[in-house]
Order: C-alpha cells, then sequence, then structure tokens
C-alpha cells in the first residue's frame, strides 16, 4: 500500500490482517508503517545497503508505534536515511551490535526480553519479571539457544509440585520469550522450545466470591491489633474491595494520582504503565476508600500512599564499616505482592520461623486479593448497578471495532457504582464503636508509635 501520508489516526486505523502489510509514506520515500498479524505496528525503512542494482535490499525498524509519534519518526527516518545515502548500514550495525547467540545466557536474554519488549508493550511486565525469577535462577548461565522443550518440562514440573498455576503462567511468560527471541532481525535462538507444549496443569475457573459473614469478619478483623500484617496492607486491601481496583493499582496508588481528593468528587487516575492497553483510567472514590487513603497518608511527603516503614538500622560508610549513626526510618511503597504474601502467610524454612497469614489468623477460606476485586462486582450488581456499569467501574475493555473510536469514560455511571457499593458493603459490616489503633509517625530520627483514637463506623 503506498500514497497515503503517514498520520496517527492513519495508523490508529491499521487492522490487522492474515499477513503481514505495509503502508508507505507519501512523503518520505523507503519510510512507511508495517503491520503483522498479530497485530503488532512499527515505523520501518527500506533501502539498498549500497549502489547499484545488485546492492541488497534492508528493512530496517525505526520504532514500534507508540514508541514515537508518527512525526518524529518521519523525522528520524529522515536521519537514518540521509546516514544511509553518505554509506551507512543500520542494519548491518544493529546485528554488529546483537549479543552473539552462542554466548547469549538465559539470564541475559531474560534482561534483554523485560527491556526491550515487556516493559515497552505489557502494562502487567511485573508479572513477567516475577514469573522469569526460577527459570533465570534455573538456567543462569545455559546458553538460551541450547535450552530445549526437556529443559522447559523439568522446570515446570518442580514449579507445578507446588504451585501448579504458577507453572502455567511460567510457561506462557517462556513462550512469549522464545517468540519474540526468534523473530527476523533478532534470532537469539533457533526454536522456541515451548512452542508445541500443552499446558501441563488444569485451572478451576476463578469463581470465589467472599459471602456477606466473611467481608465482615475481613474487614473488622483487619482493625486486630494482632494482625499478622502492617495497617498499610490492611488498608489496600479495603481500597481493593471499596473500589474494584486492581491489587496492583491499590498497592501502587501514589498521592500525585488522587485528583479532587479533598473535593466532592474525589477520583483515582490510574496512569497508562499501570493499566492495560496503555491509557489512563479514572476511578470515582466513595467514603469508603477516602476513609483508607486519609488514614494511610500520615505524612505529606510520603509520595505513595499504602507505605511501609524500613526497620531502623545503622548506617555504613562506603567500605561497609557501621557508622554508628541511626539512619532514619523510611517510607516504602508496599508492592502487589505483599498483598498476597500478607493473606497467605508463610511456612517455616531453615532457620526462618513459620509466619501466620491474615486468612489464618481470621480462621478464612482460601481467598486472593483479587478475589476482593470479583466480590465487590458482585456485591454492586447485587445492589442494583447495571451489568456494563460495573464493567465499566471493573475496566474490562471491549474487544471490537466500535471500541476503538468511542472514547466516553462513563464516568457518572462509573459515580452511581461506586456510591451502590459503597451501600452496599455498609449494609453488610454494620457499625462498630470507637476502637484504638496504633499508627507510625516519624519524628526526631527514631520511630514513635502514636495511640490514635478514631471513631470506626464503616470507615
Amino acid at each position: 500500500m503506498s500514497g497515503q501520508t503517514i498520520t496517527k489516526s492513519l495508523v490508529d486505523g491499521l487492522e490487522k490482517q492474515a499477513s503481514e502489510y505495509t503502508v508507505w509514506d507519501a512523503k518520505l520515500p523507503g519510510f512507511g508503517v508495517r503491520v503483522r498479524p498479530t497485530g503488532a505496528k512499527s515505523f520501518i525503512i527500506v533501502y539498498r545497503a549500497g549502489t547499484g542494482r545488485t546492492a541488497p535490499v534492508r528493512r530496517y525498524t525505526v520504532a514500534a508505534v507508540g514508541k514515537l509519534a508518527p512525526e518524529a519518526a518521519r523525522t528520524q527516518a529522515k536521519i537514518l536515511l540521509g546516514n544511509i545515502a553518505n554509506g551507512a548500514d543500520p542494519a548491518a550495525e544493529k546485528r554488529a551490535n546483537r549479543p552473539k547467540r552462542d554466548r547469549l545466557t538465559f539470564d541475559e536474554l531474560a534482561q534483554l526480553y523485560l527491556d526491550q519488549y515487556a516493559k515497552v508493550r505489557k502494562s502487567s511486565w511485573k508479572n513477567d519479571e516475577g514469573y522469569l525469577k526460577k527459570p533465570r535462577a534455573k538456567w543462569k548461565r545455559r546458553i538460551a539457544a541450547q535450552i530445549t522443550d526437556d529443559d522447559v518440562a523439568e522446570l515446570l514440573e518442580e514449579i507445578g509440585a507446588t504451585a501448579p498455576v504458577g507453572a502455567n503462567r511460567t510457561q506462557s511468560v517462556l513462550h512469549t520469550l522464545f517468540s519474540w527471541a526468534k523473530e527476523p532481525g533478532r534470532k537469539h535462538v533457533p526454536v522456541n522450545p515451548v512452542a508445541d507444549m500443552r499446558r501441563r496443569y488444569q485451572e478451576a475457573p476463578r469463581e470465589r466470591v467472599l459471602n456477606d459473614e466473611e467481608i465482615r469478619t475481613l474487614w473488622w478483623g483487619l482493625n486486630d491489633p494482632d494482625l499478622p500484617a502492617g495497617r498499610p496492607v490492611a488498608l489496600a486491601l479495603r481500597f481493593i474491595l471499596a473500589t474494584m481496583v486492581r491489587p496492583g493499582q491499590s498497592a501502587g496508588l501514589l498521592v500525585p494520582e488522587l485528583v479532587s481528593f479533598t473535593g466532592e468528587d474525589p477520583q483515582y487516575h490510574i496512569p497508562k504503565n499501570r493499566v492495560k492497553r496503555r491509557r489512563e483510567v479514572i476511578v470515582p472514590l466513595n467514603e469508603l476508600a477516602v476513609a483508607a487513603v486519609r488514614e494511610a497518608v500520615v505524612r505529606e511527603d510520603q509520595g505513595a500512599v499504602f507505605c511501609s516503614w524500613t526497620p531502623t538500622a545503622t548506617a555504613a560508610d562506603a567500605s561497609g564499616n557501621e557508622t554508628g549513626v541511626k539512619e532514619t526510618p523510611r517510607l516504602l511503597p508496599i508492592t502487589r505482592d505483599a498483598l498476597s504474601a500478607a493473606l497467605n502467610g508463610r511456612p517455616a524454612k531453615g532457620k526462618r520461623p513459620a509466619r501466620r497469614g491474615i486468612r489464618e489468623h481470621l480462621g478464612m477460606a482460601h481467598f486472593t486479593p483479587h478475589d476482593l476485586r470479583r466480590t465487590a462486582a458482585t456485591i454492586a450488581r447485587r445492589g442494583g448497578a447495571k451489568r456494563e456499569d460495573v464493567k465499566a467501574l471493573l475496566d474490562h475493555l471491549e474487544g471490537d471495532v466500535t471500541a476503538t473510536y468511542d472514547k466516553y469514560d462513563m464516568l457518572p455511571e462509573k459515580r452511581l457504582v461506586a456510591s451502590i457499593l459503597e451501600a452496599e458493603l455498609r449494609n453488610i459490616i454494620g457499625t462498630k464503636p470507637v476502637s484504638r489503633a496504633l499508627l507510625p509517625i516519624a519524628g526526631d530520627n527514631v520511630l514513635k508509635i502514636v495511640d490514635v483514637e478514631r471513631r470506626i463506623a464503616g470507615l
């Protein structure tokens, strides 16, 4: 396809087809946008490496669509084509700088995958990083191109012995990694050893929804002073139940992402890097969610809303020798994994003692942080919220072409769902009299625990 000026609207409208195709730019010969059967789009240039008709034709990827705007990509292409006219060959230079297949370890390949693919294309790249920890530990110095399907099967068996779902997720990430690694123009590995491998473990559909009694037990149980988890983790779990956001979006909430928080329409603006398909999502906050945030933010400069304190430690110099000076405790954001770890607890291992989880402490059946999101959606529907409005608050995406053009944010409808959810939760949890709780406050270079009296009435 040729004769069209490549613009953002043109690029956004290009749809995947059964085979790869390229749309060439009318303004700059040799510059185009390539669309793969997977739907992936990239700006490319085509040129002859040398002079005369016998010079080989090369293709070179300027950038993935989304990483550069069309105008910026055209400018970069113009610079590259100018260099080519003076004898440069960017495709050859790229191949020369590429790690040699016979020397590239799996650990190096995994890092390349994370840096060049997962972090660029996936808002959930942290999950990929987590699932690659065990493969990286097992195959750290192995040559990536020499890893076989038997190696993969052995690893998945080891993981599946204790975590069958984790084995399936690891298999999926490895499949994506090796597929990416063997693509033309990259070819870090000759084959994908996971390509013909079926899933080894059956997974039951995720259907866990907490009943009213469990919700009540959890809500008030999170106030237990003997709870085997920090207060920020408890509040982050409540925040999921009060908003329907994903666990990572609760743990990752930053203070600057709270918009109109002290006004009549408090909102959580989730940035593109923590949302599927990379676009900002607005979540209206009801009073239960606002209360969790207010309690969690104990300092103006803490950055993240749900933070944990680092323990007091003795500072060390560049040589690692203790200076005798006590370091000031610091606030660090909690992680998505911290929420699961708090619910699960951990078994004893070596000299490390076992730690009870929240579920065991409260005598509750198994559930995950994500199950709180499903529970919130269920009770909102039970309270009369429309299914399509609940779907909007859950940020469940439409998959048809119309979704590309319909950018209405459904904020009024989402506000109504948040209000219905709050009313249903209050009916379930009831009220509780005045209680006392502990809050950490930093001051005078030590961690002080201040007894703060507050009224707990569903907040």
